[in-house]
């Protein structure tokens, strides 16, 4: 009986077709697009999936920033204190099988107060901001995101620019560029187990009965 249980146990991978496996993931960068704000209709560039098991889940993590200057003008004949701000929207396009709203993030910079002289001309420079969005987790539609090609996630930028001062004749300007990216999370999971053809299991089910009567010999 032993030894039977010892035959068993060496088959037992070979009966074992299906086994519990832990989902994958597969994160792959898109292309960053820039240009002097607004983006118009740009498009992210991203890889299909082409590996792995079949999908489970596609998730798209979108960032973006705005860089550039403001000029304060204050044109009165006395000093003013003003500021002067940016606020970019990041919009993007649809996208099968994702849900989300627009703008999907915000990056804003401003000069803070300053103060100007009378008629000076104030231009800040090297102004930043940057931020991230989600658009969302596909769970059903995965024909447009496989392959071994590409997608493209369409987005435009929406600014607006604002001045303010203390009275007087004070004005502002801005000069600005956008940039942005996306990175895609596939989770997948292993390939579907082969199911023995007939044949196959007929074989082994031979084998184990030849293995059942040879132990029973050993117990005689």
């Amino acid at each position: 009986m032993k030894r039977f249980a010892k035959y068993c146990l060496a088959l037992s991978p070979i009966l074992m077709f299906s086994s519990a496996a832990s989902a994958s993931t597969i994160i792959v960068n898109c292309s960053t697009v820039s240009g002097p704000t607004e983006l118009v209709a740009a498009g992210i560039v991203c890889p299909q999936f082409s590996l792995g098991g079949p999908l489970s889940e596609i998730s798209i993590a979108v960032s973006g920033g705005i860089s550039g200057s403001i000029t304060l003008t204050n044109g009165d004949f006395t000093s003013h204190t003003g500021t002067g701000t940016t606020t970019t929207s990041f919009n993007f396009g649809a996208l099968s099988g994702f849900s989300f709203v627009n703008p999907v993030f915000d990056a804003s910079f401003t000069t803070g107060l300053r103060t100007l002289n009378a008629g000076q001309i104030l231009t800040v420079s090297g102004l930043t901001d940057s931020d991230v969005g989600s658009l969302g987790i596909d769970t059903t539609l995965f024909a447009p995101y496989t392959g071994a090609g590409n997608f493209t996630i369409p987005v435009s930028t929406s600014t607006l620019f604002s001045a303010a001062g203390q009275g007087g004749f004070f004005l502002g300007a801005q000069t600005s560029s956008a940039n942005a990216t996306a990175v895609v999370t596939y989770t997948y999971g292993p390939a579907a187990p082969a199911v023995p053809e007939p044949t196959t299991l007929s074989l082994l089910g031979l084998g184990l009965l030849g293995i059942g009567f040879k132990a029973r010999k050993f117990r005689r």
